[in-house]
């Protein structure tokens, strides 16, 4: 098993994926998990390129609580695939340590998001702030939890990544 394999187990062994699937259920066992509460907010792409973000959504977390903003555009299978990357990024704790990343975009963010303290935030992280290897992570995270999430629920099932035997 590699380690990013023993991680999206472990992932899914901490927080399990409801059965049937709900983005909202999932959320709240996340942010249980967490002991931060978790919200949700659509956005305008224009928007996020303004502010720098690459991709099409970041993660705002503050002192009691993270925020997700995505494409307000975005497909509801599409939002749902930036939100799991974003909590990717959570439960993996790729976090830690980036409170720098918040100065140069807290001004604007909090232009876009006018009920968001600048003051209040610790770190904002876009889908360009993570690196190469955090984003492959979050991004697989997505994609792995979303299939999951859709197949039938069998009791000897694992979180295997694709490609892999049995």
């Amino acid at each position: 098993m590699t380690s990013m394999e023993a991680r999206f187990r472990d992932a899914t062994r901490t927080v399990p994926l409801p059965s049937p699937w709900n983005l909202s259920a999932y959320l709240a066992n996340v942010a249980a998990h967490r002991g931060r509460s978790i919200s949700l907010q659509a956005v305008p792409a224009s928007a996020l390129a303004d502010i720098g973000c690459r991709g099409s959504g970041l993660w705002v977390a503050r002192g009691r609580d993270d925020i997700i903003v995505y494409d307000a555009s975005a497909t509801e299978r599409n939002a749902d695939h930036i939100i799991l990357h974003e909590v990717g990024h959570m439960l993996f704790g790729h976090g830690r340590g980036e409170k720098d990343a918040a100065a140069p975009i807290a001004t604007t963010l909090a232009a876009l998001l006018p009920s968001i303290s600048p003051a209040s935030i610790e770190y904002v992280l876009g889908r360009n702030e993570f690196g190469a290897e955090r984003e492959r992570d979050a991004e697989v995270f997505a994609d792995m939890t979303m299939v999951y999430a859709t197949l039938p629920r069998r009791r000897d099932r694992s979180f295997r990544l694709f490609g892999r035997g049995r």
